[in-house]
């Protein structure tokens, strides 16, 4: 028996006004995208769709927890993730993607699968700078950085006498 697609939404079938659809993101889900940079997690993702004439209105909400690497100590932490995004589907007569949040899809298409939406949202959900909440890093590891801080501080703290002079010129000096 083939496993049903929980992310299969209908589009030719479905009535004019609001439908709205919750969906569970877990282990499995990231364990089945090749190369994906997150591979645990617990993320609950609500989807409101406003289906007009020609035009579906995708509203996501984002909710719940990553496993990713500390940036700061390299120890993998549970980040909480919350986020919303808006996508666009255009009812059209042939597939084309128009722009980063706009799709032209065929009218007649009897489903569309937003998998691949709900991945994206959560990956943009991630901030750039990744660490654990102060103090909770891996104590071995920031000792570690505090002394080379304290060696690169020690470095900067002398400085060469051929530029000691350098430091005496005034350049508002007219």
């Amino acid at each position: 028996m083939e496993k049903k697609n929980e992310f299969l939404i209908p589009v030719s079938g479905l009535a004019l006004g609001s439908h709205s659809y919750q969906f569970e993101i877990n282990d499995d889900f990231f364990a089945e995208r090749e190369y994906s940079e997150i591979q645990q997690g617990k993320v609950s993702v609500s989807l409101d769709i406003d289906r007009q004439e020609t035009l579906m209105v995708l509203h996501f909400g984002i909710d719940g927890t990553v496993r990713v690497p500390c940036d700061r100590c390299a120890d993998e932490f549970d980040l909480p993730i919350r986020d919303e995004r808006e996508f666009f589907l255009k009812l059209g007569t042939e597939n084309a993607e128009e722009s980063d949040d706009v799709e032209v899809i065929s009218a007649d298409q009897a489903d569309y699968d937003v998998s691949s939406l709900v991945y994206e949202f959560i990956i943009l959900a991630i901030p750039m700078h990744r660490v654990h909440p102060e103090g909770q890093c891996n104590p071995e590891v920031m000792a570690m950085l505090n002394r080379e801080e304290a060696t690169e501080d020690e470095e900067t703290d002398t400085i060469d006498p051929r530029w000691a002079a350098l430091k005496d010129i005034d350049l508002n000096d007219k």
